[in-house]
This record gives structure tokens, C-alpha cells and sequence, in this order.
């Protein structure tokens, strides 16, 4: 997170507040506050959603338009949920949506039939669904070569 900033892109922080009581992301659960490592600071711009898209129901569509971004990082977790589903709308919104394997990440799978799919293949599966028709899938390392293009960047809790 402080490469980013250290370019001077935005950042906009996307908080998961659910509706749902026994949830950990529900304002009294204990994933609702944001992790030391990627908590907002200064003037970052938060997005609260309750859905599992950051589109849904927000203002990030139009603070993004406001900001006149067109391109942007999507990382954080689950990669199989939030940032599918917000990949998948951003794209359909017309945003140019940058991927990093290494910034996304996602749990174990377990398929109606009792078999467990473990976390990195669920991984690679999503990350190869969304890449070409919805993002591009890179890795930070070449967004923070100062070489990718100007965008922004979301983290999703």
C-alpha cells in the first residue's frame, strides 16, 4: 500500500458493512475495522457497501467519474466474492480493471459434494476467469515499476 502512495495515485478504501449479525464484517464484527497494513490515512476516500459488490448501492461510480478515473487496481480478499464481483460490474461500467495476483487473495472452497478446493487453486481459477474479458491480471510489481498507467487503487476488506 505505501508503494502506491509513494506514486501518488488515489486510493480508495472499500469497507464491507453486512447486514447480517453473525457476519465478521457486520459493524460489531471482527473483521469490520480495516487492517493496520492498509488503513485508510489522511484524506483516502472510504466506500462503506453492504453488498458484495462496491458498486452496488454506493458512491463509488460517481466518485470515480467526479475524480475522472477510468483505470483502476482492484486488491484485497476474497478474491472469489467482493473483488469478483466488483471486477465484474467495473468492467461492465466501462473501467479498465487491473488485477494483481499478488495483491488478491481467496479461501478454500468447499463444493456441495464435501470436496474441499484449496485456496490457491481457487485462486488461479477466478483469476483466469477474470482475465482478458474483465481485467487485465498483472502483478504489483510491474504496477509499481512507475511503467503501468495512471489509475487508482481499491482495497477491499
Amino acid at each position: 500500500m505505501n508503494d502506491w502512495r509513494s506514486l501518488e495515485r488515489p486510493v480508495i478504501h472499500i469497507r464491507h458493512s453486512s447486514r447480517f449479525a453473525e457476519s465478521p464484517y457486520h459493524a460489531d464484527g471482527s473483521h469490520f475495522e480495516f487492517k493496520a497494513e492498509v488503513a485508510p490515512i489522511d484524506e483516502e476516500i472510504v466506500v462503506t457497501k453492504r453488498e458484495n459488490c462496491a458498486f452496488i448501492g454506493t458512491e463509488l461510480d460517481s466518485t470515480l467519474k467526479r475524480m475522472q478515473i477510468t483505470e483502476l487496481v482492484i486488491a484485497g480478499v476474497v478474491t472469489n466474492h467482493s473483488v469478483d464481483a466488483t471486477t465484474r460490474i467495473g468492467a461492465a461500467l466501462g473501467y479498465r480493471i487491473l488485477l494483481p495476483e499478488d495483491a488478491t487473495a481467496a479461501f478454500a472452497m468447499p463444493l456441495r459434494n464435501g470436496t474441499l478446493i484449496a485456496a490457491e487453486k481457487v485462486q488461479q481459477v477466478f483469476l483466469h476467469n477474470l482475465d482478458g474479458e474483465y481485467a487485465h491480471v498483472c502483478h504489483s510489481r510491474d504496477l509499481l515499476s512507475g511503467n503501468g498507467p495512471n489509475t487508482t487503487s481499491e482495497t477491499h476488506q
